[in-house]
């Protein structure tokens, strides 16, 4: 039996669906990822025109039945498109790249109406922010937590990093920072310079309603991007990987 489920959903992506319809991949308060079949949404004068792009919030009348995969879209009624997103190429791809995470990270289903909130937080934060690539960062660390793998960044294993040379290790098994004079060594480690480090520690105890008003960043952003992406890989048997990134390069 279907039932008729009202939610708030955020847009990830969509693909055409044979000559009129549109296949969605929706991330919504109240069902977690889905899949919906939007019929009809490349007629002349479809009610759904403009109103299924990736980056737009909107509340959804779905009609949803467990026994099937592919769920139907009924009604979208359209009341953000974080245009100041779209319209800025120095902010679209960091706002695509989330949309990517989510779509790649999270099962379907699993419905989450908090880290549903803090997503679309983070969207804001980065229509408001000056430095949009620490939106990401912050992002990504977040999600290692949330997926049950925080990075442990409150100091490395020897106890002092004033005793640490310019480098740090982060361990990709475990999270835990250490450096040449620690006693103890993690296997699988990336490196990250100090202030690289103390960039990320203050950032993963930054409140997220301070984030949009957080701009220190004083080296290459994407070189922490690449190492979060690195991190959360390890622990995921898929390989993930952010096509929206190659739009900065």
């Amino acid at each position: 039996m279907s039932n008729t489920v009202k939610t708030k959903a955020l847009v990830l992506s969509s693909i055409r669906w044979k000559e009129s319809s549109k296949i969605v991949t929706l991330y919504s308060a109240q069902l977690g990822k889905i899949k919906v079949i939007a019929r009809g949404a490349y007629k002349n004068n479809s009610a759904f025109a403009g109103k299924l792009e990736s980056l737009q919030l909107s509340e959804f009348i779905i009609l949803s039945k467990e026994s099937r995969s592919l769920q139907i879209l009924k009604e979208v009624e359209h009341f953000n498109s974080f245009n100041t997103i779209r319209m800025e190429l120095n902010r679209l791809p960091y706002g695509l790249a989330i949309l990517e995470l989510i779509n790649q990270v999270l099962e379907d289903g699993s419905p989450d109406e908090v880290f549903f909130d803090f997503i679309v937080e983070m969207l804001h934060a980065l229509e408001n922010t000056k430095s949009p690539a620490n939106v990401l960062i912050y992002f990504l660390l977040k999600l290692s937590s949330y997926m049950g793998f925080k990075p442990s960044l409150q100091d490395c294993s020897a106890g002092d990093l004033s005793k640490c040379a310019d480098k740090v290790f982060l361990s990709l098994g475990n999270g835990k920072i250490f450096c040449r004079n620690c006693p103890t060594s993690y296997p699988n480690p990336i490196q990250l310079q100090k202030e690289q480090f103390f960039f990320l520690k203050n950032l993963q105890n930054l409140n997220h309603r301070r984030l949009g008003k957080w701009e220190f960043t004083r080296f290459d952003t994407m070189i922490l991007i690449q190492r979060l992406i690195s991190y959360i890989n390890f622990h995921f048997e898929k390989n993930i990987h952010i096509e929206a990134l190659q739009l900065l390069s």
